[in-house]
């Protein structure tokens, strides 16, 4: 159900001072949070000059005589080869829906979205991960490169402030294609209102299907989550621009909201069976209290 689309937020006002501020804010406690517990789960064994000692395998021809036990082979007559924990930079990628039907509400769906992508990504910026925009629609729009260090955060704010809606949603194509493309894995995090008359499942699966783990954020608007328009009116898709008269009395807006409601309690339990992260924020939360909440649950920018 659509109505008049509010009007978009200029880049002078959409990371305003009192947003930079937000965003500080948000990396000092992300700090407290996670101190200690990024760095332990960043680990993957490798052998080499890594920064702490994991285990033993046998040696095989072609392997680095430098990290060979002599004293392990003097006891055993066998050799065995060191392996360490190396620590490896976390891929971020923020997957940001950019098709028509973000471009709705009060405050505008897109721009929470963007405000959202901004401090995900400064806070990984912050904690020296690398950081990498796609907007998406029916297919993927121009990305920012991967970029790493709190320096490059005004990089990230130009480059969201810039950004338009673009086309009808194609979840599954847009996604496939990303996932296909990127070599090294990471948090892929979809920040989206997953309406697509196609379904997310596609999109959603080939991100797991290659390596990357999910956190996925529903955003959607107050008016299509609990609307309260009554009589006769002209609805339009937004992103198709197909409209229908219809007469809306409170038993079709009963319907549709439990109907609204089960489409977003099936997106939520798809998640939590396939360990897939989720959160569903309307645009009347505060960006910053959704990201504290998400920072406090224990399972994001782990």
């Amino acid at each position: 159900m659509s109505s008049a689309t509010s009007r978009p937020v200029s880049s002078e006002f959409l990371f305003e001072e009192d947003f930079l501020r937000k965003l500080e804010y948000l990396v000092v406690v992300a700090r407290k949070i996670f101190a200690g517990r990024i760095r332990a789960q960043r680990r993957t064994k490798r052998f080499g000059s890594g920064v702490q000692f994991a285990d033993y395998r046998s040696y095989v021809q072609g392997d680095d005589f430098r990290y060979v036990d002599w004293n392990a082979y003097v006891r055993f007559e066998h050799l065995f080869l060191k392996l360490f924990e190396e620590e490896e930079d976390l891929h971020i990628y923020l997957l940001l829906d950019a098709s028509r039907s973000m471009d709705f509400g009060e405050p505008r769906k897109f721009d929470y979205a963007r405000r959202l992508a901004a401090a995900i990504g400064y806070i990984g910026l912050a904690s020296l991960d690398r950081i990498n925009v796609t907007p998406f629609a029916e297919s993927l729009g121009r990305q920012l490169s991967t970029m790493r260090g709190k320096g490059q955060v005004f990089n990230l704010l130009r480059f969201l402030s810039r950004l338009e809606v673009m086309t009808q949603t194609d979840f599954g194509q847009a996604l496939a294609k990303f996932a296909h493309q990127r070599h090294h894995h990471g948090l892929a995090v979809v920040i989206s209102d997953f309406f697509d008359p196609a379904g997310y499942v596609r999109g959603l699966n080939c991100l797991r299907f290659n390596g990357f783990e999910v956190f996925a954020i529903q955003v959607l608007a107050h008016a299509e989550s609990n609307p309260t328009e009554l009589g006769d009116l002209r609805l339009l898709d937004v992103e198709t621009s197909l409209g229908r008269n219809v007469t809306v009395n409170e038993r079709l807006l009963r319907t549709y909201r439990a109907r609204f409601s089960g489409f977003c309690d099936e997106l939520k339990q798809f998640c939590l069976e396939r360990e897939i992260g989720y959160v569903r924020a309307t645009t009347s939360i505060p960006f910053d209290d959704l990201v504290l909440k998400m920072l406090r649950s224990g399972r994001f920018l782990q």
